[in-house]
């Protein structure tokens, strides 16, 4: 069924395939999938039974990867190669939002970062990504911000060897006579 060029231009905001696609893997958070997964996990019927539908199913698993490209290009989901095989997972809650246009982004690249301790022995630790918009060009924005604990300086003292003390021992006089004022002392390792 044909749609005319104003109803293109437009597009349709989602569809409820992404709906699908989306709640299928945020159910499963933490895990990723291949697109054969993804399609038999939605019920994405293709059929081989015959030469005609063959080509049919052929060219709506060409589509639905298509789909599934749109998705990646809109930070929804990311893709990721891992032993030959393309997986995708759900893009969760590393979301940015160009500071320029406001379209959601999935990051390109994230690190982690940490400042020094506080008096508490506590790092802020950053969770920063790398974006890309597809109008503006890259950007950076802080994804996560947590404080993490370390060890103190004391602890570690205490894990090392103790140290030797000093302690004065005075100067035996012997036979000469001592000066009034004058003290001697003697330093000795204990």
């Amino acid at each position: 069924m044909p749609i005319n060029k104003q109803e293109f231009e437009n597009g349709k905001l989602h569809s409820r395939l992404e709906d699908e696609i989306l709640s299928f893997l945020d159910e499963r958070k933490g895990r990723a999938f291949t697109s054969q997964e993804i399609m038999e996990g939605i019920r994405y019927h293709t059929e081989f039974s015959t030469p005609e539908i063959s080509k049919m199913s052929t060219f709506a698993i060409a589509d639905f990867t298509a789909f599934l490209q749109h998705l990646i290009e809109k930070g929804k989901i990311t893709m990721k190669i891992v032993r030959g095989r393309m997986y995708i997972i759900a893009a969760g809650d590393n979301l940015a939002k160009c500071p320029k246009c406001g379209n959601e982004i999935g990051p390109k690249k994230t690190w982690k970062m940490a400042g020094r301790p506080n008096r508490k022995g506590e790092k802020t630790q950053l969770l920063i990504g790398l974006f890309q918009c597809p109008k503006h060009g890259v950007f950076r924005a802080v994804l996560n911000k947590e404080r993490i604990r370390v060890r103190s300086s004391a602890k570690r003292r205490k894990t090392t060897a103790p140290r030797k003390k000093l302690t004065r021992k005075k100067k035996t006089a012997g036979k000469k006579k001592r000066v009034k004022g004058k003290k001697s002392a003697v330093w000795k390792l204990v």
